[in-house]
């Protein structure tokens, strides 16, 4: 197996076909696992949205360093310690210092491949409210619009009216975090974390 840097077209590709939610996510870096020229795994690292998030880790100082590891999809085919073994070599191809990740608990995740991987567990994450575009039927009674994901409250009100808001809060989520680099490096981090290092979770949270 082969793993290499793959553009963005491709992993969205991927990503939206054949990783379970479906859907396009920041992408900073990506990498493909190649067996036999085939492209059998995606792992996807994007900068996060939340400023809060990326400042909080570590303080604002590493802020710049902080990469989201947001999706990884592996062919059902592969051998079961394969996502540990691709995981392991895109953390180390991604360049950045500081990787976190979040296990969704509404998708029943705890998060054991990061616990496979020696991630540090920081807690869970606190729900968060977001807004969607409320299913739209035309004359017919058939579906205009599909439900969207996170789209800000003033644009739904802008193009299609107020009475489209929908408000919803996300799931929690379980939050893990890898420090890359050298030993001294990830010594150094290690000791501005802002978060406690928690025994690993074994159920999902309520």
């Amino acid at each position: 197996m082969e793993v290499k840097t793959i553009d963005y077209k491709n992993a969205m590709e991927v990503i939206t076909h054949k990783h379970y939610l479906k859907r396009k996510c920041p992408c900073s870096v990506a990498f493909g696992l190649f067996k036999n020229s085939e492209l059998v795994g995606v792992i996807v690292f994007g900068k996060p949205a939340s400023y809060t998030l990326c400042n909080g880790i570590a303080g604002k100082d590493e802020s710049k360093n902080v990469i989201e590891f947001s999706r990884l999809w592996v062919d059902d085919r592969m051998p079961k310690n394969t996502e540990s073994w691709f995981i392991a070599r895109a953390l180390k191809n991604c360049q950045f210092d500081i990787v976190v990740s979040f296990a969704d608990t509404e998708q029943g995740h705890v998060g054991y491949i990061y616990q496979a991987t020696n991630w540090l567990y920081c807690g869970v994450s606190k729900k968060q409210k977001y807004f969607r575009l409320k299913s739209k039927t035309d004359n017919s009674g058939g579906t205009e619009y599909r439900r969207r994901e996170r789209m800000p409250k003033s644009e739904i009100i802008s193009e299609y009216g107020e009475e489209y808001v929908e408000e919803y809060f996300s799931s929690k989520k379980y939050r893990y975090i890898y420090f890359n680099g050298s030993k001294a490096r990830k010594k150094q981090l290690r000791g501005k974390l802002r978060y406690a290092v928690l025994p690993y979770p074994k159920t999902v949270a309520e």
